[in-house]
């Protein structure tokens, strides 16, 4: 469904003043899903600045573990969304990241959901649906968005990430070590970028880092969003071998159609003709062997594992087809 399709179901429900109980909204939470819950938003509430409006309630994970703790679920979400309307109109309750429920804060707001108090409208989003309990997602209308699966980095990193790989300066180790270091540095970009986008949060908020929070809960909040952020950029590293690997099974020289006579799909179809150039000199054991890599890459920075000696490990394990095939 997309996000358009997706507006319009709950544009006509809300017209009717019947809305669902909750919607579980399945995409990128920073991508077309919280696209869909700021459309919704504006539709309840108009197009002014909405961050601190006093009818919409937002809760999103907090602290190192990235929760939803039972005691933010009450006094954030609960509580405020049974009192009565500021403006005596609906109140909107938006969960960012409800994958990250614990079973507590889930089940005390379930009574909540199955029984939401009259003019409310509650929009849960998450990229892994089947984290929640089936009780939550039994009781809420599931909107299934195009970027639900295989989140990838937002403009304008993506393309700089996409560049490099695409770069023919990479065939000696010296090269390869710059573009480590050119990778780095979009990641320190990223980290730059959580820490304005927490700021943008605790302002809108009106908390500073130092009051309800404290230093060290701030400095978590912009950690977990950056990891979220590494995620993408590991992802968008893996969809470039994984086109790699994907023409290097089925190479155009062969056939460039696959049965229904379509070309094999590419998430970087923009940069095929360098794919294809590249997967020509590859092969299928050394284009697994890379995905494989990439794979070990995302464990080690899990483990908050230094991430430029990881990027020059990676540039010396991976094979990117600008070299004759092993």
């Amino acid at each position: 469904m997309t996000v358009d399709e997706a507006y319009a179901q709950i544009e006509k429900a809300v017209g009717a003043g019947r809305p669902a109980n909750g919607y579980l909204v399945v995409g990128g939470v920073r991508g077309m899903a919280g696209e869909l819950a700021d459309r919704v938003l504006k539709l309840l509430y108009g197009n002014g600045d909405l961050r601190a409006h006093p009818d919409i309630h937002r809760l999103a994970p907090e602290k190192k573990s990235r929760i939803i703790s039972v005691e933010a679920m009450r006094t954030r979400m609960i509580d405020p969304m049974g009192q009565t309307a500021f403006q005596g109109g609906w109140k909107a309750g938006v969960v960012y990241g409800a994958d990250r429920l614990k079973t507590e804060s889930a089940n005390a707001f379930l009574k909540t959901l199955e029984e939401p108090p009259p003019h409310t409208l509650f929009l849960l989003l998450t990229e892994q649906p089947e984290q929640l309990l089936p009780t939550i997602i039994s009781r809420c209308q599931r909107i299934d968005l195009p970027d639900a699966r295989g989140r990838l980095l937002a403009e304008p990193f993506r393309s700089k990430v996409v560049e490099i790989l695409a770069s023919d300066r990479l065939k000696g180790v010296t090269e390869q070590a710059a573009a480590a270091g050119r990778l780095a540095a979009i990641l320190e970009a990223l980290k730059a970028q959580a820490a304005e986008l927490v700021d943008e949060e605790v302002d809108a908020a009106g908390d500073g880092p130092g009051e309800e929070a404290g230093k060290d809960a701030y400095d978590a909040l912009v950690a977990s969003r950056y990891k979220e952020f590494r995620t993408d950029f590991t992802a968008t590293l893996m969809s470039w071998f994984r086109d790699l690997m994907a023409l290097v099974a089925a190479p155009p020289s062969r056939s460039s159609y696959d049965d229904s006579g379509e070309e094999t799909p590419l998430v970087n179809a923009s940069k095929r003709a360098v794919l294809e150039s590249r997967a020509s000199r590859l092969s299928l054991a050394a284009a697994i062997r890379n995905v494989e890599a990439v794979e070990a890459f995302a464990t080690s920075l899990e483990r908050n594992m230094q991430e430029l000696p990881l990027l020059l490990f990676l540039m010396d394990r991976v094979r990117f087809g600008v070299e004759a095939a092993r």
